[in-house]
C-alpha cells in the first residue's frame, strides 16, 4: 500500500513578500531619519529583524534597496485623479496627507552625500513624477510647468516636514490656500515662458 504524500507546505512566496515588505519598511524609516549615507545593511536588517543576506537577496544591494525605498512614494497618477480645475486643491490635500508616511523627500535629500545615491533619485524623480505630470499637462512649456510644480512641491515640502520655518506654521491656512492656487495657475498654464511671471490680469485679482 502506498504512503499517501505528506501535504505539501504552503508556498514561501507570502513569507517572502513579507519579509521583504519588513525590510522596505525598516530602510524608509531609518533613511528618512538617519540618512542613506549612514545606515548599513545590517542596520537595516536589524531592525527588519532578519538575517543581512536576506536584503541583498530581495533588493540587490544598499543601493536597490534605497530604490525601492523611493520609489513607492512617487507616484503621481493619483494627483490626475479628479476634475482638472480642483488639481491645486486636490494636489495640496495629497501633500498634506503624505506627512503621515515616511518622509519621501527626506530620504532623497538626505541620500544626496552620497553621488551614486543623488543621481539615482534624481533620475527617479524626473522619470516618476516630473516626466508624467508634464504629460499630463500638455502643451509646448509642459516640461517646464512640471519642473515648476516639482520645485514648488518639494520647497513646501522641506519648509513644512524637514526644516520647519515659522511663517509656515504661523500662518498654516494662508501658505495652504497659497501653495493651492500656485499649483492650480501653473496646471492652468497662466505663466509667461520668458520670465515665469504672472499675468498682469492674474496679479491684480
Amino acid at each position: 500500500m502506498n504512503a499517501v504524500p505528506a501535504p505539501k507546505s504552503p508556498p514561501k512566496a507570502r513569507d517572502a513578500a513579507r519579509t521583504a515588505e519588513t525590510i522596505l519598511r525598516a530602510a524608509q524609516t531609518l533613511f528618512a531619519a538617519r540618512g542613506y549615507t549612514t545606515t548599513g545593511v545590517r542596520e537595516v536588517a536589524a531592525a527588519a529583524g532578519v538575517n543581512s543576506a536576506l536584503v541583498c537577496r530581495y533588493f540587490g544591494s544598499k543601493e536597490g534597496l534605497l530604490r525601492a525605498a523611493v520609489e513607492e512614494f512617487l507616484i503621481i497618477d493619483v494627483f490626475f485623479d479628479g476634475d482638472r480645475g480642483d488639481f491645486g486643491t486636490r494636489s495640496v490635500g495629497l501633500l498634506l496627507t503624505a506627512e503621515t508616511l515616511p518622509n519621501p523627500v527626506a530620504m532623497m535629500i538626505l541620500a544626496t552625500a552620497d553621488p551614486a545615491a543623488r543621481i539615482l533619485c534624481a533620475d527617479l524623480l524626473h522619470e516618476r513624477i516630473i516626466v508624467p505630470l508634464a504629460a499630463w499637462l500638455g502643451g509646448p512649456d509642459g516640461l517646464a510647468r512640471a519642473g515648476q510644480l516639482n520645485l514648488l512641491w518639494v520647497g513646501f515640502m522641506v519648509a513644512r516636514q524637514i526644516l520647519p520655518t515659522r511663517p509656515v506654521h504661523d500662518f498654516e491656512t494662508a501658505t495652504v490656500r497659497w501653495l493651492a492656487e500656485t499649483t492650480q495657475t501653473i496646471a492652468d498654464g497662466a505663466t509667461t515662458p520668458e520670465n515665469g511671471s504672472l499675468p498682469p490680469e492674474r496679479i491684480a485679482s
